[in-house]
């Protein structure tokens, strides 16, 4: 059961566009039947078919009672899927209180745990699965056709929540009408969730439903704002008009207003702030594991708000407010035996780690940025093996990006301590790359940072009369421009540090010479050497007078860790070998 549990996590950290084809082979993994949907090969054809159908006639898709032969309530949808939301909306309402012996309503916990087990259930496998048979290749019915047989505006919010998502994973050509609908109901979806209205008291959505929804939030922004400001010459007068007679859609003071409020009206920076100060106090996990309903998803959204917003700042270049903006999370948990929040959905985790870490990494902290992608990368790594034989392509790609940054990282400012997985790692699979960022390449450089690093945005409103090609081009290579400065600043740094590592004394003038520079030009380069280093280099050195002196900081190697890991791993495999 924690094995399926463990795989069920790995399976959320790839985003949910790439998760439908895995759902079925999940629940196998979990020793559940596949979903059975009861419908033939013909029977999917068609539903497809009329689904096309929906597109292409739009909202006047209508038939009238008695014709076609899969029809609910006047509209041409299978049973199942019909049969699937309204069971699924029941869940999201299902009434979890009961009354004890005084004749106070308490809610009750087992039921409380079987309503969000179900609701995880329908939304991670379920939705899935139907949308692997039915609308692998195009859209879910539009909430327009769903609302008549559904009658629930709040449900409804959740399924254009889903609807809208599922869109963006086709991959097709989004309209700029989608676009905008899908941010009219992410904005009315949070300001009904944090309003105190009687119909939403009872929603309670699972962590990872909510961390998706607010992920997903941002995700489309970043597509929105890539599309604004991309080709807006190639845009037609039609498009133009749209854009301009609403600036405020998916504008960036919008959505990082929207993400504010939810930490605000959620008070999750003063309770994480109160566990700093108090860490007996718990308040926190007291108010994850105590509140219920909407007061639960507020807590939550609240929290995952703030990761977001760190990864907002990333985006935009702003690696200070970033670290900031997450300053407060409990990274070591409130006590011991308490895991962190993010911890708690493996995406979030994995979004964590790789935004601090890059944002260290652009602020020259290497050593802080290895640190905080190896801990990420050793978790996965631990982990891999539970997902097997799935093949999780996001989370693949978002571990080989955190490679290259350590990678990076290593190469700019050498470590004394990296963990020898990675290094063993980085050297197998990038022997060639490694030497060449080693020299300082800047080609190497451009190329793994091209890969690796987050996709900038242009943050403004564009001027679509007079697009502002020029600032648009210069914002989003922005973050390059400032690595490529530093690699300059560093340009012959990789050959005096070579030249140190084999000599205890050297005159200033022989380095020079060697170095093939500048006397006072070297000396101004020892200086930048010891500042870049930050006391991690493998060798220090100190300038005095004419002489270099070379310390060997280097710790003799211990093979202890070595055997017994090996040792560990031994005993394992004979263990698992035992009848």
């Amino acid at each position: 059961a924690a094995q399926g549990d463990e795989v069920l996590s790995l399976a959320s950290a790839s985003s949910p566009r790439s998760r439908s084809t895995l759902a079925r082979r999940a629940m196998q993994h979990q020793g559940m039947d596949e979903y059975d949907d009861g419908l033939d090969a013909a029977n999917i054809a068609a539903a497809q078919g009329m689904s096309r159908q929906q597109q292409y006639m739009g909202n006047n898709f209508y038939i009238e009672e008695g014709q076609g032969g899969m029809q609910n309530d006047n509209y041409m949808m299978p049973d199942l899927v019909v049969e699937f939301l309204r069971d699924f909306r029941d869940l999201v309402h299902r009434d979890v209180y009961v009354q004890d012996s005084t004749g106070a309503f308490k809610p009750d916990v087992v039921q409380r745990q079987e309503k969000l087990d179900g609701i995880h259930m329908s939304y991670q496998l379920k939705f899935a699965s139907i949308s692997d048979r039915f609308y692998k290749h195009t859209t879910w019915p539009h909430p327009d056709l769903v609302y008549p047989i559904l009658e629930d505006d709040v449900f409804l919010m959740l399924y254009k929540e889903l609807y809208f998502r599922h869109v963006y994973a086709l991959g097709t050509s989004l309209t700029l009408e989608q676009r905008m609908e899908s941010y009219d109901n992410y904005a009315l979806l949070f300001d009904r969730i944090f309003s105190d209205e009687d119909d939403m008291q009872a929603i309670d959505l699972p962590d990872q439903w909510l961390w998706d929804m607010v992920d997903e939030f941002v995700y489309q922004f970043q597509e929105f704002c890539r599309y604004r400001s991309k080709d807006l010459k190639k845009r037609t007068p039609a498009e133009i008009e749209a854009l301009a007679a609403k600036p405020t859609a998916w504008d960036t003071l919008e959505v990082m207003g929207y993400l504010q409020k939810m930490v605000t009206k959620s008070e999750i920076n003063l309770i994480l702030k109160d566990d700093a100060n108090d860490p007996e106090a718990c308040r926190l996990h007291n108010a994850l594991a105590g509140e219920v309903g909407i007061s639960h998803v507020q807590n939550v959204l609240g929290y995952f708000s703030l990761v977001s917003m760190a990864r907002v700042h990333v985006m935009c270049g702003d690696y200070y407010t970033a670290l900031k903006t997450v300053d407060n999370l409990d990274f070591r948990g409130n006590t011991s035996d308490q895991v962190p929040m993010y911890m708690r959905v493996t995406s979030c985790y994995i979004t964590l780690y790789y935004n601090i870490g890059f944002s260290y990494l652009m602020m020259r902290r290497y050593s802080e940025a290895v640190k905080t992608l190896t801990q990420v990368l050793l978790y996965i790594t631990r982990t891999q093996h539970l997902a097997q034989p799935f093949q999780y392509e996001q989370t693949s790609k978002r571990s080989e990006q955190m490679y290259k940054l350590v990678a990076m990282c290593i190469a700019l400012c050498p470590q004394r301590h990296v963990e020898d997985s990675i290094q063993q790692y980085l050297t197998e699979k990038y022997t060639d790359q490694m030497a060449r960022l080693s020299k300082g390449e800047e080609g190497m450089f451009e190329e793994f940072f091209g890969y690796a690093g987050p996709k900038s945005i242009y943050p403004g409103v564009p001027n679509y009369n007079d697009p502002p090609i020029k600032e648009i081009t210069t914002a989003l290579g922005q973050q390059w421009s400032v690595l490529l400065t530093e690699l300059r600043q560093q340009h012959k740094l990789p050959t005096i540090r070579s030249y140190l590592k084999l000599y205890t004394k050297i005159s200033t003038a022989k380095l020079a010479t060697f170095a093939d520079i500048p006397e006072p030009t070297l000396r101004a380069h020892i200086m930048c050497l010891k500042h870049k280093s930050r006391g991690n280099a493998p060798a220090d050195c100190s300038l005095e007078k004419a002489v270099v002196n070379i310390a060997d900081t280097r710790v003799a190697p211990t093979f202890a860790h070595y055997f017994i890991k090996h040792i560990n791993k031994l005993d394992q495999q004979v263990a698992e070998l035992t009848p």
